[in-house]
């Protein structure tokens, strides 16, 4: 058998993307032979192993399970049935965890439900200075975990347990977690591979459950081991948004909010960890009388018209699109104890900051993403309804 009669075959079965990988796993060969020596004779032994992969593949057997990786932003992840496969809407959690980080010297991240790792190991190798424990309660999704970080060169202490067992007493920055979210008895648990994919890693095994459960236990234990302005930030499913929201509110958590991935689908909800005052400092009070008697407050580097930074630029764009034009902007390059001061306010390292009817929105990336999702559209809505 040749690669050209191989792949032709399995091409009967499954499609043409599938079984190409498929062929270049079990042969070693690669696009290129294909294309140039498709009568390249295959080996005995990978040729069975091939068709068997073939078969398994049109079972619907995940491709990442037969050949045991996946790629996630740019790395190949080492995979098993033991863990989820890599999904790209899990980017959004990440690069949300990301920003709040930014400006943060030495922050120490717990990640709950490691899986294979992507999420620990991403923020570990694309925040250097994040100190990153990462909790699951499987121990062979630690052992994949902890074979992707060795493998990735990501330095991350790994621990098994239940949630936030394994880190009694300890204090994080910033808590991330992509839990079970999905309710017991959804059809889709039965297609698109995921009877072959971890029901624990799916649902929680929670019987009859409604896929809150471990969002749950996860958001009533964050507070005890965040520090004061630390966050907590989890994926959930499509239609759990305003759940996870009322969730953060009667745990204390200020402002709960939710974040869409590129699909426009409700995907990430977080919140932090209000720090204590005793009172607020005369700047804090000048920032609050501004955000709070105005409807629209954009802190900038600069002003509406001219502008000193490309990010403060391009909120300013983005606010225009929107029809809004009366909007107030605070130059914070003109006081030093206003750009500090507003950092601090809102518990957010980063100028420009956007606030509308006094609650705080977000940096730049998250005017651009909720700009793109019409999010910021219907706030601003509501704003002028008002």
């Amino acid at each position: 058998m040749t690669l050209f009669e191989a792949l032709t075959a399995a091409r009967q079965k499954i499609n043409r993307l599938d079984a190409r990988l498929l062929l270049q796993h079990a042969t070693g060969c690669s696009h290129s032979d294909l294309l140039a020596r498709p009568e390249t004779p295959v080996a005995t032994a990978a040729g069975q192993q091939f068709m068997a992969w073939v078969e398994r593949r049109a079972a619907g057997e995940p491709l990442a399970y037969l050949v045991g990786e996946a790629e996630f932003r740019g790395r190949v992840y080492q995979v098993s049935p033991a863990v989820l496969i890599p999904r790209p809407e899990t980017e959004v959690l990440i690069d949300l965890a990301l920003e709040k980080l930014r400006g943060l010297a030495a922050p120490r991240v717990l990640d709950l439900g490691t899986g294979s790792g992507i999420v620990a190991i991403s923020l570990a190798l694309e925040c250097p200075a994040a100190q990153v424990v990462a909790v699951d309660l499987s121990p062979p999704a630690i052992f994949v975990a902890r074979d992707n970080a060795s493998r990735l060169g990501a330095a991350i202490d790994f621990r098994v347990g239940d949630w936030f067992a394994p880190v009694a007493g300890e204090r994080f920055d910033l808590v991330v977690a992509n839990p079970p979210y999905v309710a017991a008895g959804d059809p889709h648990l039965e297609a698109d591979g995921l009877p072959f994919e971890p029901r624990l890693a799916l649902t929680g095994q929670v019987a009859g459950g409604d896929g809150l459960a471990c969002i749950r236990a996860i958001v009533a234990g964050a507070p005890a081991h965040l520090d004061p302005g630390g966050w907590l930030l989890f994926e959930h499913g499509h239609d759990q948004g305003q759940a996870c929201r009322n969730l953060l509110t009667a745990a204390g958590f200020q402002p709960p909010s939710t974040l869409p991935d590129l699909a426009g689908i409700d995907r990430v909800s977080g919140a932090f960890v209000q720090p204590e005052q005793q009172h607020m400092s005369e700047i804090q009070e000048r920032i609050h009388a501004t955000v709070t008697g105005n409807p629209v407050v954009l802190y900038m580097k600069g002003d509406a018209r001219f502008p000193q930074c490309g990010f403060s630029a391009a909120v300013v764009q983005i606010l225009k699109h929107c029809g809004v034009t009366d909007f107030v902007t605070v130059n914070v390059l003109a006081d030093e104890e206003i750009r500090q001061g507003i950092k601090e306010y809102a518990n957010w390292p980063t100028i420009p900051q956007l606030y509308i009817n006094g609650e705080f929105i977000g940096g730049c990336d998250i005017v651009k993403e909720m700009s793109h999702t019409g999010e910021l559209q219907k706030l601003l809505a509501a704003y002028s309804e008002t």
